[in-house]
């Protein structure tokens, strides 16, 4: 012991430079930081009974986002491959925490896959029961008046009196009040329940209360399957490919034709592909991964992508979908392109 004692006096100083320099380095920034991810095969991502071959694969494309502190800061100043995004380019509201956010994203994952096997299941024509719906809250704005604090994951239980079973509940019922009255609702958290009064009011002449919902449904399908996603993995951009990939499984014909492919993109429960933040990094990560084909939401993210690959010369396929029957009339497609 004595030796560390003569080794602190000597060098006390150089210590707590040290530590100061490390607190320093860590000290968070209101900034995330982007860089090219690559991708993972969704193969690994859900178990399926009765699953068929495929030749290829379906990848979901991935950006690698670590969170700011004055270290990742001050190496994105340097770095040209790392993107700083503001923390407030995420929050919807002013007082949102980064928790909340992290569960917004769980959420996100949640309903993704959930809406990946519902329109998969349809469109292969597979059983598919919904037992039950639950509401969960995904976004408090600004302008919510509330009598008590509303948290992003609370999940609505009644709105007054009325329980709520369908989406359509939740708005129809607010849509029949006057700009100004209260509404009561029940939330359920950390398996309690509380209640808080919120106050109808104008937003772009729509009567709202300042609350978004996710609906989560308790499915039975038939063959049964399980997600597999780590606890890293979060958001709904993977949700046209994560589609493609379980429609591939379900039916007999196999639609990679031995292909790797990539993309990203959300979906609906219509098959509508819904535009991405950072489709340049993740074409990035395709590319790396040795995909041969990338689908990516027509529009702005289709032109950012085809500038990517002409400036950077990349040898991939982009293709612009509107819809996931868009992928699918693709797919089959190049059956026919080989068959020629």
């Amino acid at each position: 012991m004595r030796w560390i004692k003569n080794f602190y006096r000597e060098n006390y100083k150089t210590v707590i430079f040290l530590i100061l320099f490390y607190l320093i380095i860590r000290f968070p920034v209101p900034y995330y930081v982007f860089t090219s991810g690559g991708i993972t095969d969704l193969s690994l991502r859900f178990e399926l009974d009765s699953k068929t071959k495929q030749d290829g694969s379906y990848n979901l494309s991935y950006v690698s986002q670590v969170e700011g502190n004055v270290l990742t800061f001050l190496l994105a100043k340097i770095i040209p491959s790392w993107e700083l995004v503001k923390l407030g380019d995420y929050q919807v509201s002013s007082n949102e925490s980064l928790e909340e956010m992290a569960i917004r994203d769980k959420l996100s994952l949640l309903y993704a896959n959930q809406t990946a096997v519902y329109l998969s299941y349809t469109k292969a024509g597979k059983e598919l029961e919904i037992k039950n719906v639950d509401f969960y809250v995904v976004a408090v704005y600004d302008f919510l008046e509330s009598d008590k604090k509303i948290k992003i994951g609370d999940k609505l239980i009644k709105i007054d009196d009325l329980e709520i079973s369908e989406f359509n509940e939740i708005s129809s019922y607010i849509k029949e009040k006057e700009v100004g009255d209260q509404v009561s609702l029940t939330f359920e958290r950390d398996s309690s329940n509380y209640t808080t009064n919120v106050v109808v009011q104008d937003y772009n002449g729509l009567k709202v209360v300042g609350l978004a919902f996710y609906q989560i449904f308790d499915m039975n399908p038939s063959p049964s399957i399980k997600f597999t996603f780590s606890d890293s993995e979060s958001g709904s951009s993977a949700g046209l490919m994560t589609t493609l990939a379980i429609y591939d499984a379900l039916v007999d014909v196999d639609l990679t034709h031995g292909l790797k492919i990539a993309g990203t993109g959300t979906v609906d429960s219509l098959g509508n592909v819904g535009e991405i933040g950072g489709v340049v990094y993740k074409l990035n990560g395709a590319v790396a991964g040795d995909a041969d084909i990338f689908f990516v939401p027509n529009g702005e993210n289709y032109e950012e992508a085809m500038k990517a690959k002409e400036k950077k010369k990349y040898d991939i396929e982009i293709v612009p979908v509107n819809t996931f029957d868009d992928a699918i009339e693709y797919l089959n497609n190049l059956k026919n392109k080989k068959n020629n």
